[in-house]
């Protein structure tokens, strides 16, 4: 598995759950280790959808599509799909922190500080303010 595959294959399945769902507030990729790295990746979203749905139905959503919608080979890749409440202070700060990032360039991130998480690395997929309802 290359990197550059993974990050693509999570583009497709994030971009059919935005026009199924609604768009994402964050959807990122989020590893321990270093952006090169091809396994353990966690799938981080938040979306005021997700937060309707609930965690357990949002997590068996998200992974029926992971599972549909990526190629075999990347499957193993991700280890987690993490559902975060759009208050949760890891969004909050993801989203202070990487504003501009709103859909379909994967931007790696080398050193990812926000909330709880102070190592790793990562791919932002879409990362904005929450609207205010």
């Amino acid at each position: 598995m290359h990197i550059s595959t993974l990050v693509d294959d999570v583009q497709k399945v994030l971009d059919n759950l935005s026009a199924e769902h609604g768009e994402f507030v964050l959807a990122m990729l989020y590893n321990s280790d270093s952006l090169s790295t091809s396994y353990n990746w966690h799938l981080i979203v938040s979306a005021p959808w997700t937060d309707k749905m609930g965690m357990v139905e949002t997590i068996h959503l998200i992974a029926r599509a992971l599972h549909d919608g990526m190629n075999v080979e990347n499957q193993p890749a991700i280890s987690r799909v993490r559902v975060l409440k759009t208050s949760d202070p890891i969004v909050q700060d993801m989203t202070f922190l990487y504003p501009a990032v709103s859909s379909g360039a994967g931007v790696p991130i080398s050193h990812v500080r926000a909330g709880e998480i102070s190592e790793g690395s990562g791919f932002i997929f879409h990362s904005r303010k929450p609207a205010i309802a």
